[in-house]
C-alpha cells in the first residue's frame, strides 16, 4: 500500500509540474506528462529535474548525460564514507570539523544549557537560527533577544538548533540583494587519485525579502566565470525562470563582478583537504568584507546547477569514481 501511495504522489507531482512548462510545450501538457513519467524510470529524473533541466526540450541521448535525482545514488554510495555523510548532514559536526574555515560564533542547543543559550543570544543581539539538519534554507530565520524564551521553551521540547552569529556580505555582494545573505555554491570533486576538480561556481542570491539565498526557497543562481570574477549568465530559478536583471535591486546580473574570486580556488582546495573522504561536495561560502566564510557542505549537490553552466556532469563524475 505504501508503495502505491508513493507512486501516486510522484505521478501527481509530475502532473502539477506541467504547470511550469513554457510555451509552446504548455499547450501539450498530457503529452509531456507521459514523457516525464517515462523519464522517472529511464533516467531517474523526478518532476523537479524534468522542469529545471528542461528535459521536455531534450532528446534521450541528451538526457542521459545529466545527473538526476535517481542516477546520483551511484555517487552517494561511491564518493563518501559513513563519517563524511554524517558530518555533511549535521551542521554542528560540520562546524566543528571545519573550524579553520567556520570562524563565526555558533552554539548547538543540545550541547548548551538554557543559561548558555540566553547568554549567547544576548551577546549577539541578533542571530541566525537553523534546524540542525535543514536543507534548502527551510526553517532558517533571524531571531533577537525577544525570542529567547520561545527558543528555550522549544529546545526543552526536544527540538534542537544551530544558533549562529549573523554574517555580513561584502558591500559589492550585498548590493545585488541586501535582504538576503548571498552566497557562492562551489562544487568540487576529488577523483580516485586525489586530484582536485572545480566543477562549478554559482552565485546564489535571494530574489525576495528573505534571509536565505537558496534557489529552492525563492532565490536564483548565476554562473560565475572564475577567470574574470564576473557573472556570465542570467540568474536562474529551478522553476524554469531566468532573470537578466535582479527583480528587487534592478542590477544587471550578467557581467556583474564579484570580489575575491581570484582567491577562491586556492581557498576551496584547502577546504577539500579537511575531509578528503567527502569527495563530491557543493560548498556554500559567503563573501564577507574580509574574505570568505564557509557555511556548509552539501553531498550530491543539486542537479539543477548543471543548467547554469550548460555542462551535463553524469559522465564526468563517473570518470572520477
Amino acid at each position: 500500500m505504501n508503495g502505491l501511495i508513493r507512486v501516486f504522489k510522484e505521478l501527481h507531482a509530475n502532473w502539477q509540474a506541467m504547470e511550469l512548462l513554457p510555451e509552446p510545450y504548455s499547450k501539450h501538457k498530457f503529452k509531456y506528462w507521459l514523457d516525464s513519467v517515462r523519464c522517472i524510470r529511464k533516467f531517474g529524473a523526478l518532476s523537479d529535474d524534468y522542469i529545471s533541466m528542461a528535459f521536455y526540450a531534450k532528446t534521450d541521448e541528451e538526457r542521459a548525460k545529466y545527473v538526476t535525482s535517481g542516477n546520483k545514488r551511484l555517487f552517494y554510495k561511491k564518493f563518501y564514507d559513513n563519517e563524511a555523510r554524517e558530518v555533511l548532514a549535521k551542521k554542528n559536526l560540520f562546524s566543528k570539523r571545519f573550524s579553520k574555515y567556520v570562524t563565526r560564533a555558533w552554539l548547538y542547543t543540545e550541547d548548551a544549557t538554557p543559561e548558555q543559550i540566553r547568554e549567547f543570544i544576548e551577546k549577539q543581539g541578533q542571530v541566525i537560527v537553523k534546524p540542525i539538519s535543514s536543507t534548502w534554507g527551510i526553517g532558517v530565520g533571524v531571531k533577537t533577544k525577544d525570542d529567547i524564551d520561545a527558543i528555550i521553551a522549544d529546545v526543552k521540547k526536544g527540538n534542537h538548533y544551530m544558533i549562529e552569529e549573523i554574517i555580513v556580505n561584502h558591500p559589492d555582494v550585498a548590493r545585488v540583494n541586501p535582504d538576503s545573505v548571498n552566497t557562492l555554491r562551489v562544487e568540487t570533486c576529488l577523483d580516485s587519485k586525489g586530484g582536485f576538480h572545480l566543477l562549478n561556481v554559482l552565485f546564489m542570491v535571494g530574489s525576495t525579502k528573505t534571509i536565505v539565498s537558496n534557489c529552492h526557497s525563492g532565490g536564483m543562481m548565476c554562473h560565475v566565470d572564475v577567470k574574470t570574477g564576473c557573472i556570465d549568465n542570467a540568474g536562474y530559478n529551478p522553476k524554469g525562470i531566468w532573470y537578466e536583471v535582479h527583480p528587487a535591486s534592478g542590477i544587471k546580473l550578467r557581467g556583474y563582478k564579484l570580489p575575491y574570486i581570484d582567491q577562491l580556488e586556492d581557498y576551496i582546495k584547502g577546504v577539500c583537504q579537511v575531509m578528503p573522504n567527502a569527495r563530491y561536495v557543493g560548498w556554500d561560502v559567503v563573501i564577507t568584507p574580509k574574505g570568505f566564510e564557509l557555511i556548509e557542505g552539501n553531498f550530491c549537490p543539486g542537479q539543477c546547477t548543471q543548467v547554469c553552466d550548460g555542462v551535463p556532469k553524469y559522465e564526468m563524475l563517473k570518470s572520477y569514481l
